[in-house]
C-alpha cells in the first residue's frame, strides 16, 4: 500500500519525497502516513476508505481551508495537487495531503491543572458553529447525508443490540424526532474531544480528523463534546461545565438548546456505544463499560447536563 501511495504522490503533487512511513491514527494500519519532503517539509498523507462520496468530502476538506486561511482556526492545511485538486480518486480509497502538526494529545494531568484547556476546546467549537453558518450559506453541499432527517432516523440500526441500549435510543426518538426544526442545521466536525485535539510544545491548541463532518445539528455536536469529558467519573462535570463555559463565551445556547441537551448527549452517547459494541468483541473494554456507567447516570439523573449549563 505504501509503493501505492507514493506513486499517486509522485504522480499528482509537486513534493520531492525524502521519507515517508505509516503512522497510527487511521481505521486501517494502512491509511494515515508521514511525509518528509527533500527540503524538511513535514506534511501526513491520508489514504482512506470513505462511505460517501468524494464530492461530499471535498466540500468537508474546502471548509477545512476555509476555516485555516479566513478564521486562522487552529487546523491543518490543505494541501492542493498540481492540477489544484483537494482530493485524489483513487478507485475504492481518496488520498489528500496536509500539514503535519507537531505535538501531543493532552495528558490527564493537563485537563485537570486548569479549566483553560477545555475552556479554549469551547470556544474552538463554538468558533466552527460560527464559521460553519456562514460556509453552508455560500456553498451547496452534497444532500446524500444528513443527520437527523426522517430518513437518518429508518437508518439507525439498533436491532439485535443490548436492550439497555435499544431503550435508551427509542426513549431519545421518541422526544427528539419532532423538535429537530426548532434547531440549527450546518457543517459540524462530529467528532469534536480532547483526542482529537494536539497541543504544541508552544501551548497552542489544534483541531485535527475532518472526515467524520457531516450536515447535521449544532447541538448534537455538542453533545458529542461533552459525552466524551463525563465518561470520567471523577472529573466529568467540571470538565464539561468548562467546556460549555468557553462554547458560550462565543454562542449563547437557546432555550430549546438547553432544554433537550441531555437527550442529545443520551442519544449521541448510545449510538457511539452501539457502534464500539458492534466493532468489539471485548464487552469488559473499559471505555465501553464507562460508556454504559454514564448512560446509567444520565437515565438516573434527567438533568445531569442541563444543570452543568451557566
Amino acid at each position: 500500500m505504501e509503493d501505492r501511495v507514493r506513486q499517486l504522490l509522485s504522480e499528482y503533487y509537486n513534493l520531492t519525497m525524502e521519507n515517508i512511513s505509516q503512522l497510527e491514527g487511521g481505521y486501517c494500519l494502512d491509511e494515515t502516513y508521514r511525509l518528509i519532503t527533500s527540503d524538511q517539509m513535514i506534511y501526513v498523507v491520508k489514504y482512506i476508505q470513505y462511505d460517501h462520496s468524494l464530492q461530499y468530502l471535498q466540500s468537508i476538506l474546502k471548509f477545512q481551508n476555509v476555516l485555516h486561511d479566513v478564521h486562522q482556526y487552529p487546523c491543518a492545511k490543505l494541501i492542493p495537487s498540481k492540477e489544484n485538486a483537494l482530493i485524489i480518486d483513487d478507485n475504492e480509497r481518496l488520498l489528500f495531503v496536509q500539514r503535519f502538526i507537531e505535538g501531543t494529545e493532552p495528558s490527564r494531568e493537563i485537563l485537570d491543572k486548569n479549566d483553560d484547556y477545555l475552556q479554549t476546546m469551547g470556544r474552538l467549537l463554538a468558533q466552527w458553529r460560527c464559521a460553519s453558518r456562514e460556509y453552508v450559506s455560500e456553498i451547496h453541499m452534497q444532500e446524500e447525508y444528513e443527520e437527523f432527517t426522517n430518513e437518518w432516523w429508518e437508518r439507525q440500526d439498533v436491532k439485535n443490540i443490548d436492550p439497555f441500549l435499544a431503550s435508551n435510543f427509542f426513549q431519545c426518538k421518541q422526544f427528539l424526532i419532532h423538535l429537530t426544526d426548532r434547531f440549527e442545521r450546518g457543517l459540524i466536525h462530529n467528532d469534536f474531544h480532547t483526542n482529537n485535539s494536539i497541543l504544541t510544545d508552544n501551548s497552542k491548541i489544534y483541531i485535527i480528523d475532518f472526515v467524520d463532518a457531516c450536515q447535521s445539528l449544532f447541538i448534537a455536536d455538542l453533545a458529542t463534546s461533552l459525552f466524551h469529558l463525563l465518561v470520567d467519573k471523577q472529573n466529568g462535570k467540571h470538565r464539561a461545565k468548562a467546556f460549555l463555559r468557553g462554547y458560550q463565551q462565543l454562542v449563547a445556547l437557546s432555550t430549546d438548546e438547553i432544554d433537550t441537551l441531555d437527550y442529545f448527549v443520551r442519544l449521541k452517547l448510545t449510538l457511539s456505544v452501539i457502534e464500539d459494541v458492534h466493532e468489539s468483541i471485548d464487552m469488559n473494554n473499559s471505555w465501553i463499560q464507562s460508556c454504559f456507567d454514564l448512560l446509567h447516570r444520565l437515565n438516573n439523573d434527567s438533568t445531569l447536563v442541563k444543570t452543568l449549563v451557566s
